[in-house]
C-alpha cells in the first residue's frame, strides 16, 4: 500500500486497487485517511449507506502478529469497496486527505 504523504499535495496512489475487481481495501483507506476510529466501528458507520456484495464484500485479511515471542498469522476482518463507495467514504471524511484520495479516484 502507498500512503500519501504528508508534506506533499501530490497524490500518486494512496491506496493499492485491485484492478481485476475494481475495488480498494477498507483498511487500507482507514489507514490512509488518518482515521483514530478503531476499524470495526468505523466501517459499521458506512455499512447500512451501501449494498453489501454490490459495492463491499466481506473478506478476510491476514497480518502477523507477535505471540509468546514467535509469530503468528492472524486472520482480520475487512472488506472489499467499490472505487464508487471509496470515493463517497473519501468525500464524508471531511479531511484534506480525504480529498487527496478522492480526487486521485476520480
Amino acid at each position: 500500500m502507498n500512503i500519501i504523504p504528508q508534506d506533499s499535495s501530490e497524490v500518486t496512489s494512496p491506496v493499492q486497487v485491485n484492478m481485476e475487481t475494481e475495488t480498494v481495501s477498507a483498511r487500507d483507506l482507514h489507514e490512509v485517511l488518518g482515521i483514530e476510529k478503531r476499524f470495526s466501528a468505523w466501517f459499521d458507520q458506512f455499512k447500512d449507506l451501501f449494498a453489501e456484495n454490490e459495492d463491499f464484500t466481506s473478506v478476510l485479511k491476514g497480518t502477523e502478529v507477535q505471540n509468546n515471542g514467535g509469530i503468528q498469522m492472524r486472520d482480520l476482518q475487512d472488506y472489499g469497496i467499490s472505487i464508487d463507495m471509496a470515493k463517497h467514504i473519501c468525500m464524508m471524511s471531511h479531511t484534506e486527505k480525504g480529498k487527496q484520495c478522492r480526487q486521485y479516484f476520480i
